[in-house]
């Protein structure tokens, strides 16, 4: 047994939980009754108060009640238009129309206004020393709330986790018929509307410098203390597309859990110098996340981290209420210690905002949630050369690229990430839904009555280690509200592999088959109870029938697929039923 499934729900959780740049404060009004993480905090939403308060033994979100306002003067000049925030502008006490510089400033205070034509920078809700000067929004909606103002129409933004645009102006979420036509081939580079790294990460311009001179030059954890890793890709239980994180191994995995002492932690270091910018809690004391930004758009990130050490050490208490979120700038040096590992693989990958993954035919798809995706680089190039050997020596996968891959989309064939016909792309949600949205959606992603956001998913790529092998991979196997699975394809005689199967392929039937990892014969014997990763090299085999599934590509690019549970021989399926579902890119 490689990892534990809850861990890798957990981490995937986190970057819909916790999307980049979003503080407590600006990602969504607190919804009342929530977990919050301090007694006392007080966040300011749309005019709303809201106030951590202890409720029996948990600390959760007050009512909201309106903002008091204090009547100060204006500069006796005009409003400019743009909305406010709530305090008094133009000369009349309390109208909250802005004035011409910072609301409710006196004359000696105002600021010009700046232009509105690149971004628009403000904090609901925030008193006038709080606020931040106007950007212009010809470029992109910056700090833009669905339902807000926006002066230019067409420009699109990104709020909480998903892609926004300026609509009639007014700040709406982006929908498919937004976006323009993609070129033949698909995106080569991040095309313009596609939120950029540094962007999702709340800054306000775009690095100069190259990624190439960020340098690794101290390993994730202790080389002598890696056991075999898991590369980018893998698909399993509610991770149905592939996995844009891998898992660093550590040899302490290989000793029962009840055989574990404190000295069996290791060190878990940042490999180059940067500054950490987010801590949070991916749902229980043992899975924290932590971003750090190394500057020339790189940055790194790690999840399910078993203890905060090191530069972090204060946090520790902090970090173990669950759901616990903090934006920080908490400057870390190449090879100093942040953290502790132990009881499982620490989910590890680079993001290079400077690179982009063109296998992905519809990168819309991942504007509504994980929006970092097309940026998810190889780590192994950012390491000197001796620490990239040392560590390829541990990556299960064998073949290039050893770190792994996860853009497997293959233009009109049926390779690749899908979404369910209706819904909008990664998050899950109904495509009704997020048309009709007046604010802000919140509760996380995922249609109303489904289990999980994953459930209208479908991933058809190769196993992330044995290449030669294809998974279907499904968040509806029969369950319509989610029941996640991953089947291994059995391709017989001259059935085209997915990445051949084209609309001219017709319907066809494939058998689903359950499988298991084959260890080389060279592999070290496992310890009964131990959670040891599979040898470097491991292969797979096939078991037990479990399904008959058909597939067909469609003359407009879409896929219909229908899994048959009751079936064991592909040659029983003979024609689509009632039960065939469609899906997108």
């Amino acid at each position: 047994m490689t990892f534990r499934p809850r861990a890798l729900t957990l981490a995937l959780a986190a970057s819909l939980l916790f999307p980049l740049g979003a503080s407590s404060a600006t990602a969504a009004s607190p919804k009342p009754g929530t977990t919050c993480a301090k007694s006392g905090q007080v966040i300011r939403m749309n005019a709303m108060v809201y106030t951590c308060v202890k409720s029996g033994r948990k600390l959760v979100w007050s009512k909201g009640v309106p903002e008091k306002k204090t009547p100060l003067p204006g500069n006796g000049q005009p409003g400019n238009g743009q909305p406010g925030n709530g305090q008094p502008g133009n000369g009349q006490p309390g109208n909250g129309q802005p004035g011409n510089g910072q609301p409710g400033g006196s004359p000696t205070e105002q600021k010009p206004l700046q232009p509105d034509t690149s971004f628009l920078y403000i904090q609901p809700g925030g008193s006038p020393t709080e606020q931040k000067p106007l950007l212009p929004d010809t470029s992109f909606l910056y700090m833009k709330r669905i339902g807000m103002s926006c002066s230019t129409n067409g420009v699109f933004g990104f709020t909480g986790g998903m892609l926004a645009i300026c609509k009639n102006n007014i700040v709406k979420y982006a929908l498919p018929t937004d976006i323009p036509a993609a070129p033949v081939g698909g995106y080569k580079t991040r095309p313009s509307w596609y939120p950029s790294l540094a962007q999702q990460q709340g800054q306000t311009s775009e690095p100069t410098c190259a990624p190439s001179s960020i340098k690794f030059t101290s390993p994730v954890v202790p080389i002598a203390e890696m056991a075999p890793s898991i590369p980018y890709g893998m698909m399993v239980a509610g991770h149905v597309t592939p996995i844009d994180h891998g898992y660093l191994g550590i040899k302490v995995l290989g000793k029962v859990q009840s055989t574990k002492t404190e000295s069996d932690y290791v060190p878990v270091t940042s490999p180059a110098a940067g500054t950490i910018t987010s801590i949070g809690n991916l749902g229980g004391p043992a899975t924290i996340r932590v971003v750090i930004e190394h500057g020339c758009n790189v940055s790194t990130v790690y999840m399910v981290l078993n203890r905060l050490s090191g530069v972090l050490a204060s946090y520790a208490e902090e970090m173990k209420v669950n759901g616990a979120n903090k934006q920080v700038s908490i400057p870390v040096k190449a090879g100093e210690e942040f953290g502790r590992q132990r009881d499982n693989m620490i989910d590890f990958n680079v993001w290079d905002g400077t690179q982009w993954l063109s296998g992905f035919e519809n990168p819309f798809a991942y504007t509504s949630g994980e929006a970092w995706k097309p940026f998810t680089a190889d780590p192994l190039p950012f390491f000197t050369p001796e620490l990239r050997t040392a560590i390829e020596s541990f990556m299960q996968r064998t073949t290039s690229p050893r770190f792994g891959k996860i853009d497997y989309d293959v233009p009109g064939a049926a390779s690749g990430n899908w979404f369910l016909d209706g819904t909008l792309g990664y998050s899950g949600r109904f495509i009704s839904e997020i048309a009709n949205a007046t604010k802000e959606l919140v509760g996380g992603a995922g249609a109303s009555g489904k289990t999980e956001y994953d459930w209208s998913h479908l991933a058809i790529a190769p196993h992330e280690v044995d290449g030669s092998k294809w998974i279907f991979s499904t968040g509806w196997w029969s369950d319509p509200a989610g029941d996640p699975r991953q089947t291994l394809f059995n391709i017989e005689g001259s059935k085209p592999t997915p990445d051949k199967l084209t609309a001219a392929s017709g319907m066809v039937a494939y058998q689903l088959v359950q499988f298991s990892p084959m260890e080389p014969a060279t592999a070290p014997a496992r310890t009964p109870g131990a959670t040891a990763p599979y040898a470097v090299g491991y292969t797979l085999g096939a078991g037990m029938p479990s399904a008959v599934v058909a597939l067909q590509m469609n003359a407009d690019g879409s896929l219909s697929i229908e899994i048959n549970t009751t079936m064991t021989q592909a040659s029983q399926f003979t024609a689509f039923t009632s039960a065939k579902r469609t899906y997108r890119r």
